[in-house]
C-alpha cells in the first residue's frame, strides 16, 4: 500500500485508503504545537498583511537575520533564514553535490531525498532501539564522509543526544574535515529548552538548522533558519533564490521572537502531556520511545508490522503517522503527537480498547 511519506495532511492519506474524510478526524500525525499559533496571528491587521503582499519582500531578510542572531547571541553573518527547513536542507544538500554523506537514521526523510536529489553517496548509520546515539559507530564513518546529518531531539523517535555526545562528535569531525549538520527544529520543545548554537563559533564545519514553523504553528508560512560559520552561509546562500522568505513571513517572523510566554506555556503543558501519557500506554504494555519532545514512538512486543492497529485507528476517527520510509523503523512503530488532554484521551481510550481485543 502506497502511503505518503509526511504526516499532516489526514485528506490525501485518506484518500489514498480510499476512505472518506470527516470532521471528527484527530490527526495526531502533526507534530507541530497542538495549541495553535500565538494569539497576535488572529489579530494580524489587514492593511498590514496587504502592505507585505504588495510590496517584494527583503531579499536579504536584513531585519529577521539580526534579530535571530541578537536571540542566538551570534553575529548576524552566521545565519541565513529560509522559506522553511525544507529548503535550507536542499540547499545544504546542493553544498555537498556528488560528495559522501552520512545520515543517523531513523530521520526525518527529507535528508535523504534532499541528498539523492544531488547526487550523494549516502552512508546509512541507523540506531536500534532504544535509539540511544553511538558516537564510536557514527565516527567510525568520518574516514570516508564529508557531511553527516544528525537530528537532535530526533524525529521521529523524540530522543534527544546529550551535549557531551554532541561535543564529541563535533570534535572528531574537524579533526577529519567533516562537516555536522545538527538539525534542531525540535530543540525549543526539550524541557532544558537549550540549544547548541552557542557552540558553533568553536566549530568551522558545524551546520544547525531550525525551524520556527513547529513550536509556532505556522506550517502554511514556512520559516526557518541555519546558523554556521560565515564562510558556509556565503556558499549556501548562492543556492538559494532571491526573494525565497516572503514577505508576510518576514513580518511574522520578527513578531515571534518575543512570544517567550507563549514558548514557555507549551513546554510546560506539553511536558505534562508527554509524561502522563507515556505511564499510561507503558501500564498498556506498548512500548513508548524515551521522548524529550512534543511526539513519540509507540510500538508493540509482539508486532513488526503495525498497519492493523494503523488502520484500525483510522476507522476510529485518529491519524497516526506510520514508520514505512523511516529506515530501522519499516512499519513497526507509529509517532503520535501529544495533544491537548481531550484529544490525548480520546487515543488512550481507542489503544485501551486495541489491546482487548
Amino acid at each position: 500500500m502506497l502511503l505518503p511519506n509526511h504526516g499532516a495532511n489526514p485528506s490525501i492519506l485518506l484518500k489514498h485508503l480510499g476512505k472518506e474524510q470527516t470532521d471528527s478526524v484527530i490527526d495526531f500525525s502533526e507534530n507541530t504545537n497542538p495549541f495553535g499559533p500565538p494569539a497576535f496571528i488572529k489579530d494580524l491587521n489587514s492593511d498590514q498583511l496587504v502592505s507585505s503582499i504588495k510590496a517584494y519582500p527583503d531579499p536579504n531578510v536584513t531585519d529577521l537575520t539580526e534579530r535571530l542572531a541578537f536571540t542566538n547571541k551570534v553575529p548576524k553573518e552566521t545565519i541565513l533564514v529560509g522559506n522553511g527547513a525544507a529548503e535550507l536542507i536542499y540547499l545544504i544538500a546542493q553544498l555537498f553535490e556528488n560528495k559522501h554523506v552520512a545520515i543517523v537514521e531513523p530521520a526525518f526523510s527529507e535528508y535523504r531525498e534532499a541528498c539523492e536529489a544531488f547526487g550523494c553517496d549516502i552512508t546509512s548509520i541507523v540506531l536500534p532501539p532504544p535509539w540511544k546515539l553511538d558516537v564510536e559507530k557514527v565516527t567510525s564513518t568520518f574516514s570516508k564522509i564529508e557531511a553527516l546529518f544528525i537530528c537532535s531531539p530526533n524525529n521521529p523517535t523524540g530522543v534527544q543526544y546529550t551535549e557531551k555526545e554532541i561535543i564529541f562528535l563535533l570534535e572528531e569531525a574537524e579533526k577529519a574535515g567533516v562537516y555536522i549538520i545538527l538539525d534542531e527544529a525540535f530543540y525549543d520543545f526539550s524541557e532544558e529548552g537549550v540549544g547548541l548554537a552557542r557552540l558553533q563559533r568553536n566549530f568551522s564545519r558545524f551546520i544547525i538548522l531550525r525551524s520556527l514553523t513547529k513550536m509556532f504553528a505556522i506550517a502554511g508560512i514556512r520559516l526557518g533558519y541555519l546558523i554556521a560559520d560565515k564562510n558556509i552561509i556565503k556558499k549556501v546562500s548562492l543556492y538559494q533564490p532571491t526573494w525565497s522568505v516572503n514577505g508576510i513571513a518576514q513580518h511574522i517572523g520578527l513578531k515571534l521572537l518575543d512570544e517567550r510566554s507563549f514558548v514557555t506555556n507549551t513546554v510546560e503543558n506539553i511536558h505534562i502531556e508527554r509524561r502522563r501519557m507515556t505511564q499510561l500506554l507503558q501500564e498498556l504494555d506498548y512500548i513508548v520511545s524515551d521522548s524529550s519532545v512534543n511526539f513519540y514512538l509507540l510500538g508493540e512486543e509482539t508486532r513488526i508490522d503495525l498497519m492493523p492497529l494503523f488502520m484500525f485507528l483510522v476507522d476510529k476517527g485518529i491519524i497516526a503517522r506510520h514508520t514505512y520510509n523511516f529506515s530501522g523503523l519499516n512499519g513497526a512503530y507509529l509517532r503520535f503527537a501529544v495533544k491537548d488532554r481531550l484529544s490525548n484521551n480520546h487515543l488512550l481510550a481507542a489503544l485501551s480498547e486495541w489491546r482487548k481485543r
